[in-house]
């Protein structure tokens, strides 16, 4: 059965690259959207002009992307060429994911010691419709799925010893070059540690053996900031190279996501990009704020760098004076005003608005959906199969080999919700993937609690066959 089933996932997986992408994608390109630029042209450069950047005019873009995916994709452009690196790269991640599926069998198989509970999980993947949507294109969000799969079924299948302690590292320094947040999956890899021998100089041993794996991979990033772009860079800048992602716009969009979910149309209507929605009317304290907002304003359209990029989608020219240190300090001092005044509210409305749309709206934003009803059935099917392994994860709450994987997903969706709070599908997909292979626990208990009456009734009227005989 297993092999039909990832027969069945790769013919799905290659009928939606071939046929179905471009029906989802609705006339845009499944191949490449606007993060694609920054993954590739950041490895074309290097080949090209001997500087890892995806946009030589800004500083920040020399850190803007982690090579992970850029090498990933770099591979396929130096064998396939430029018109053909996209749909080979859309090839290698149908494949990937087609492996993935074996991987959620074998790590769920692990997690539940039940072949039936492994084949649903797996069944899940198969068709789980917000991964395939992802595979055609160039983009980290796949390869980090995979990547995520890779290493817990790695933590789930292997024993613990120096040598898959030090794979696990590795794998998870590969997962960070991919997209930085993973390393967190350090934490899952300490914890799996400590379920084999608990807290002694055995657990310490193994986790450091895990740490050096991890900076064996990681390393190489930071020194090559420091001595070939002169800053000791760790992961990113807080722009990542983006013009747009300037002080000016960080600063306001933070203010804004401390009193509504929907940062867009407020940053567009501040940019002078669309009409400004009305603030709500408890946002500014008093007649002082609404001036020193209006001045911000102006500033903005004048001198900040980043709106200039979010309206006009180029540069600010070099040949004017920049005030973005002015603007972030104006809207920094709205957002610490806002967050006096209402603490409780601050800390407690938008990160659980954002929460509630994790799990059941269909409004979170997903790029490209084509059409509101199939945005509403994917979106109902997803919050389904969220429940189904939120009911796995407690039916093996006493099983603690899956708690690696529930402590991902808990932290993925507390950081994004309460954190950054800056809410989009893809930056969840590696969790809830992950999350697939407890899915299957609660469907095949269900199943087993419906068919045993009749198992039952069964075997009882066997026994008064052989009494009566």
């Amino acid at each position: 059965m297993l092999p039909l089933l990832l027969l069945g996932g790769l013919a799905v997986r290659l009928l939606f690259l071939w046929v179905g992408a471009d029906i989802y994608y609705h006339g845009r390109s499944p191949f490449f959207n606007n993060d694609s630029y920054s993954f590739t042209q950041s490895f074309y450069n290097l080949v090209t002009q001997g500087t890892y950047t995806f946009n030589p005019k800004n500083p920040d873009a020399a850190f803007g992307r982690l090579p992970g995916y850029p090498f990933f994709w770099g591979a396929h452009w130096l064998l396939f060429g430029d018109q053909y690196a996209y749909k080979a790269a859309a090839y290698t991640q149908v494949l990937l994911d087609t492996a993935a599926i074996y991987l959620v069998y074998a790590t769920a198989r692990a997690l539940t010691r039940d072949v039936r509970m492994a084949w649903v999980s797996a069944l899940l993947y198969a068709g789980y419709p917000f991964i395939i949507v992802w595979l055609t294109m160039s983009g980290s969000e796949a390869l980090g799925t995979f990547i995520t799969i890779v290493i817990f079924w790695w933590l789930a299948t292997r024993p613990v010893a120096p040598a898959t302690a030090l794979g696990a590292g590795l794998l998870i320094g590969v997962a960070l070059m991919i997209r930085e947040y993973l390393a967190v999956l350090l934490l899952a890899a300490v914890f799996w540690v400590y379920l084999s021998s608990g807290i002694n100089w055995r657990f310490l041993r193994l986790s450091a053996v895990v740490g050096v794996g991890f900076m064996l991979v990681y390393i190489g990033w930071p020194v090559r900031n420091y001595f070939g772009q002169h800053q000791l860079v760790l992961l990113k800048t807080r722009s990542a190279g983006y013009d747009r992602y300037a002080d000016d716009v960080s600063s306001a969009r933070q203010w804004i996501y401390g009193w509504t979910a929907e940062a867009d149309p407020y940053l567009d209507g501040i940019a002078g990009l669309r009409p400004l929605p009305a603030l709500p009317a408890d946002v500014l304290a008093n007649p002082t704020e609404v001036r020193q907002f209006q001045l911000l304003l102006k500033q903005v359209r004048q001198c900040g760098t980043g709106f200039y990029a979010w309206r006009y989608a180029q540069m600010f020219p070099k040949t004017r004076q920049d005030c973005n240190a002015e603007i972030a300090a104006g809207f920094t001092a709205l957002n610490d005003s806002y967050q006096r005044r209402f603490p409780w509210r601050y800390w407690t409305q938008v990160p659980f608005a954002d929460l509630q749309r994790a799990f059941f709206k269909s409004q979170l934003r997903q790029a490209n959906v084509a059409g509101g009803a199939l945005s509403f059935g994917l979106f109902g099917y997803r919050s389904l199969l969220l429940l189904l392994s939120m009911a796995g994860a407690w039916l093996l709450r006493h099983r603690r080999s899956s708690w690696p994987i529930v402590f991902f997903f808990g932290f993925m969706y507390v950081f994004l919700c309460f954190g950054i709070r800056h809410l989009e599908i893809r930056y969840l997909l590696q969790a809830d993937a992950a999350m697939l292979c407890l899915a299957g626990v609660p469907l095949v208990r269900l199943l087993d609690w419906l068919t045993r009456p009749k198992v039952l009734g069964l075997a009882a009227a066997v026994g008064a066959e052989g009494e009566g005989r």
